[in-house]
């Protein structure tokens, strides 16, 4: 039997103490303007309706705050001690009800939310599937399950690599030794790309909406050159390019779906 060429050469094991210090940030303002737009879309997305919302892989609780704030009463679910530590500290007040578990068995009884929201944790996940599986169903009928994951196969990213080919083909200059922003991370389990989040669905969900979020994000001299700009210029071209990022998800730096739950065969919904 043959195995798949990206196969994973070891099991894949669940990250239970992720930590701010693996995270890497750009203060570049083509960097700023996703992570903003990222959160107002899930913001926006996650409140919808009030009710219910749980945040799967919450990290600091920011997003569930936020959605408290909106009047959805937020629920936040992460592995990482460290990450709870920290969201308890920055939302002392009792706004974030906080979980520790596993997106792959959520902890929860079936249709308690009316929203689950999961951002930039996907591809982290051992099992993307049957968290979907869960998702749904914990998900109230009527309800959404929306998630954003950042886009390997992006604009940026296939400019990227055409790029260092022809600088190892034409100037023969040698590979950086760090590792390129168009490649997933050690600590992704799977790639994030169209495809990928297309395949998410099974029986028990359909996509309702897929769209994109910005475009052109660390590709090579771009946030540099974006800084150099008057701000209400960058901020035009970063809007413009958002616009064009949200009718094309395959080349967008990041994919948000939106599913819905879908009754079963002999299942009728409440």
């Amino acid at each position: 039997m043959s195995v798949p060429t990206n196969a994973p050469s070891t099991k894949p094991s669940f990250d239970l103490a992720y930590s701010l210090d693996e995270y890497v940030d750009s203060p570049h303002r083509d960097n700023t303007y996703l992570i903003r737009r990222v959160e107002q879309v899930m913001l926006s997305e996650g409140a919808a309706g009030h009710g219910r919302t749980l945040d799967v892989a919450c990290g600091v609780g920011n997003l569930v705050a936020g959605v408290s704030e909106k009047g959805s009463q937020g629920w936040g679910l992460d592995p990482s001690p460290e990450m709870l530590g920290i969201s308890r500290w920055l939302h002392p007040d009792g706004d974030v009800l906080l979980v520790r578990g596993v997106a792959e068995v959520l902890p929860f009884r079936d249709e308690s939310f009316d929203r689950l929201i999961c951002q930039g944790a996907l591809d982290h996940f051992v099992d993307p599937h049957a968290f979907m599986k869960e998702a749904v169903r914990c998900v109230r009928p009527g309800g959404r399950v929306i998630v954003a994951i950042a886009n390997y196969e992006s604009l940026s990213c296939r400019l990227g690599r055409l790029r260092r080919t022809v600088a190892r083909a034409v100037l023969r200059r040698s590979t950086p030794a760090q590792q390129p922003y168009w490649e997933p991370p050690s600590d992704h389990v799977h790639k994030g790309e169209l495809r990928f989040v297309r395949r998410l669905g099974g029986e028990a969900q359909r996509l309702e909406r897929c769209y994109g979020i910005s475009l052109m994000r660390f590709f090579y001299g771009w946030g540099p050159s974006l800084d150099r700009l008057p701000g209400w210029l960058a901020n035009a071209v970063l809007a413009a390019l958002d616009k064009i990022a949200y009718r094309m998800p395959g080349l967008a730096d990041v994919i948000v779906s939106v599913w819905e739950p879908v009754p079963l065969p002999g299942e009728t919904a409440g």
